[in-house]
């Protein structure tokens, strides 16, 4: 090891130097055993003499925080929380604290708010320079916490009214901050302002339309009298104009516009965008970010939406566990959670007010800030109830008999796992799927999990068992219960959508090349024959999967299917062919004509839309 040529702050995690006594004799006796390279170290630094250059090495220095102006804070979870990398800082009154670890010079630091104040009167805390590269000295960053106010909807005449029971819309204030909101009745945004405030509708409910009425001001009071009024829809309403592909093959993302009118789609210029290696899934939010995970290159790609088409190259790629093959963003537009197939785990991220994603302690069960929490074995699937309260992932289990699978059960049956999550910093927590164990069985080989929009029930498709398993919800805990009624599907079902207006479930089979549709009530799926027009219906007689619709002459290998938000449109990605199927589902029914069918990138995995 070559030694140091000066002295600078050592990091903490650093050995301690011992300090002794020794006599000029055994010093002259030591320096014998010094080797010619260490000797030569010693000599760059000024040793020797003769003009030698001096040589700097790295070093760790560290980063505090000063905080001014918080007041009435009364408890550490009411204080104002920061965040540097895995580093979280909470203060509850003016002072001067630094990060656990130190900071490397010349590395940057960013540091952000993680939550604010919890006190009556709100509180607004700005970083002053929250990013920067870190110099060969320790340093301080400025905080201030200054006077703010709340803004929502909280007397009786304002709040939101009229929302459908079951449809949940999401407000947004200020361009950033995400409110999900499940029921009419009152409501706060959790991020004061200090001045302007600026409330908008991100996401409608299906089916209705919300306005919003005194939304844009300038506030020096808490503000109370926000309107969202929503109303069903009486005329045609405008489907999602967009469709959004993974091609794992090329390693890109495509866009598509839709047609209003038809579903028709047609090529954006540009439409093809860049990925890490080997996407694996898709997910767009409101219109303005889409991120995509790359099972080979362990990233999420996060990019910017601009008229409905995706920035060519991504806008940030961040670090997943190993072989991420899902994804999910909560529907408060606040966080993401991607599936980690061989590391067993979910890595959780926090959506920053450029798009890219910042890695956040994703275990709520623990004190410590990990940026992974466990799944059971081999996790391939995500889904997260319409409220945000819960996330269910599937594993296949690995046939590993204690991890997923039981004695009474196939040894390749898979399991649900079942998490809280904290709506406020979007750590997750693993509760008991059904009272009594972590996980909940499924069928062989579950493939895809998905909640309809009740928020009552959780769909597994079994691709081993050609069929699709249901569950009921308990609101108030999140467990499942298993309905024990498993509906047959195709050969080989491999994703799952319900459209959000009535209800339908539609399963796409790998296998026998289709799509299979079912009416739930009563905790049961009846399965739907593929109506009047024969043309696109299958022309397999086996058990379970007749009467299906079919892919079209160029359409083979179904992987992942979407329904847009409005419930007009499906599309159905073609891992075979690389080809889109695309259909238009008729009016307040299950029943699909197929519009058309096109070109992809190589092998497309995953399918989605957006406004």
């Amino acid at each position: 090891m070559t030694p140091a040529c000066s002295e600078p702050n050592r990091n903490p995690r650093h050995d301690e130097v011992t300090r002794m006594r020794i006599s000029p004799k055994q010093f002259l006796q030591g320096l014998l055993y010094l080797t010619p390279i260490t000797l030569l170290a010693l000599a760059s630094c000024g040793g020797g003499g003769g003009g030698g250059s001096n040589t700097t090495l790295a070093s760790y220095y560290t980063l505090s925080v000063n905080v001014v102006g918080i007041s009435g804070v009364t408890t550490a979870a009411s204080g104002v929380e920061l965040r540097n990398g895995g580093d979280n800082l909470t203060f509850t009154a003016p002072g001067t604290q630094p990060f656990q670890h130190q900071v490397l010079s010349g590395s940057t630091y960013n540091i952000s708010v993680l939550s604010q104040p919890a006190t009556t009167p709100a509180q607004v805390c700005t970083v002053t320079g929250p990013v920067g590269t870190m110099p060969a000295t320790n340093t301080t960053v400025g905080v201030n916490c200054v006077k703010g106010y709340t803004i929502g909807g909280t007397t009786p005449t304002y709040g939101v009214t009229g929302l459908a029971a079951g449809a949940s819309v999401v407000l947004q204030n200020n361009g950033s901050d995400n409110l999900l909101v499940t029921a009419s009745g009152t409501f706060t945004f959790s991020t004061p302002v200090t001045s302007d405030y600026d409330v908008k509708v991100l996401i409608q409910p299906a089916g209705q339309t919300c306005l919003v009425t005194n939304g844009k001001n300038t506030a020096s009071i808490n503000v109370t009298n926000v309107l969202v009024a929503c109303t069903n829809n009486t005329g045609p309403v405008t489907p999602d104009l967009h469709v959004y592909v993974a091609n794992s093959g090329d390693s890109t993302a495509w866009t598509y516009a839709a047609n209003a009118s038809n579903g028709a789609l047609s090529t954006p210029s540009p439409y093809s965008s860049s990925t890490g290696t080997s996407p694996s899934a898709i997910a767009v939010y409101g219109g303005k970010y889409a991120f995509v995970t790359n099972s080979s290159s362990n990233t999420v790609s996060a990019y910017s939406v601009a008229s409905g088409v995706l920035s060519a190259t991504p806008i940030a790629n961040t670090a997943t566990g190993n072989t991420p093959v899902a994804i999910a963003v909560h529907p408060s537009g606040k966080f993401v959670y991607v599936v980690n197939q061989l590391s067993n785990s979910i890595s959780a991220y926090s959506i920053t007010s450029t798009g890219a994603l910042a890695s956040i302690d994703a275990n709520g069960a623990t004190t410590a800030n990990e940026p992974t929490i466990a799944t059971a074995l081999t996790p391939v699937a995500i889904a997260i109830d319409p409220t945000g309260a819960y996330a269910y992932v599937t594993n296949l289990g690995a046939y590993t008999t204690g991890v997923c699978s039981h004695a009474s059960v196939p040894s390749y049956s898979g399991c649900i796992s079942v998490y809280s999550i904290n709506t406020t910093n979007g750590a997750l927590t693993a509760i008991d799927a059904s009272g009594t164990s972590h996980n909940i069985d499924t069928g062989q080989t579950p493939s895809s999990v998905a909640v309809d929009p009740s928020g009552k029930y959780v769909y597994v498709t079994n691709n081993h068992d050609n069929n699709v398993s249901i569950y009921s919800i308990d609101s108030s805990t999140g467990q499942l219960t298993n309905l024990s009624s498993s509906t047959l599907t195709g050969s080989g079902p491999k994703s799952i959508a319900i459209n959000p207006v009535n209800g339908y479930v539609y399963v796409a089979n790998t296998n026998s090349d289709d799509v299979s549709a079912f009416s739930f009530s009563s905790g049961t799926l009846t399965h739907l024959d593929c109506g009047s027009n024969s043309s696109f219906c299958t022309n397999s007689t086996t058990t379970g999967y007749t009467n299906n619709f079919f892919m079209g002459t160029t359409g083979s290998h179904p992987v992942s299917i979407s329904i847009d938000s409005t419930g007009q449109y499906a599309y159905v990605a073609n891992y075979g062919t690389s080809k889109i199927s695309g259909f238009k589902i008729s009016t307040n029914s299950p029943y699909m004509t197929q519009v058309g069918i096109y070109s992809a990138g190589s092998k497309p995995v995953s399918i989605t839309t957006g406004p």
